[in-house]
């Protein structure tokens, strides 16, 4: 009887073995796999033109002429939902404007802003793995930091006069004050091709540049752009 426990106790140790050799050589061959969490914002670095007029009552005969600038400007777009909806914010650099020609008379502005959109609402939607469109309405506010007025005038006689104000001396060419902060709204559409982005927007301001004066800003910008 003695020898027949002691053989069983034996038994039984040898299949414990043979169940741990297996256990541990089974786990060396188990790999784990990191699961990596969706990126939640993304940054958008963007640069292109911006051919600004001025539109209104005021501006129909005189300043309604685009002129090309240029606007630079980095973004962040931020998911509010998994079904393509977003907010950002956008901080940038850029240019309102206008070209006017009438005969032997001509002038343009060209004036330099900072300019950030506090508020910027949309939607992106996945057309496949690599590209994707997007919508976004937003706010914006920008305050002009230096620029110019040129104007050219040539008479009867062939002579041409040329004159030219900074944004400081614009009381002199106005005889009132000019407003150096615009403020309004902004529309666009984006295309995006994996990382990068083919973007168009149009932004009209609210706030007069002459006082008094009915008319405001109206800017048509195409960018490209990175996100990272």
């Amino acid at each position: 009887m003695k020898k027949i426990l002691v053989a069983a106790a034996f038994s039984f140790l040898a299949v414990l073995g043979m169940n741990a050799q297996i256990v541990s050589s089974r786990s060396v061959n188990i790999k784990t796999t990191e699961v990596k969490k969706p990126k939640t914002t993304t940054w958008v670095l963007r640069l292109g033109m911006n051919m600004g007029k001025f539109v209104g009552d005021d501006a129909d005969e005189l300043f309604d002429a685009s002129k090309v600038g240029y606007d630079f400007s980095i973004a962040f777009q931020k998911p509010i939902t998994d079904i393509g909806l977003f907010w950002g914010m956008d901080f940038g650099l850029g240019t309102r404007a206008w070209s006017y020609e009438d005969g032997s008379y001509k002038d343009h502005m060209l004036n330099h802003n900072f300019r950030w959109s506090p508020f910027i609402l949309g939607y992106k939607y996945d057309i496949n793995d690599k590209f994707a469109v997007d919508a976004h309405v937003g706010a914006f506010v920008s305050v002009d930091y230096a620029g110019k007025i040129k104007a050219e005038e040539t008479d009867e006689y062939g002579d041409t006069y040329k004159a030219e104000w900074n944004v400081g001396e614009y009381d002199d060419y106005y005889g009132d004050d000019w407003n150096r902060v615009d403020a309004g709204m902004s529309l666009g559409v984006g295309l995006w091709y994996d990382r990068f982005n083919l973007d168009f927007t149009w932004q009209r301001g609210f706030i007069a540049p002459v006082k008094d004066a009915k008319m405001a800003s109206s800017n048509l910008m195409l960018r490209l752009g990175v996100a990272f």
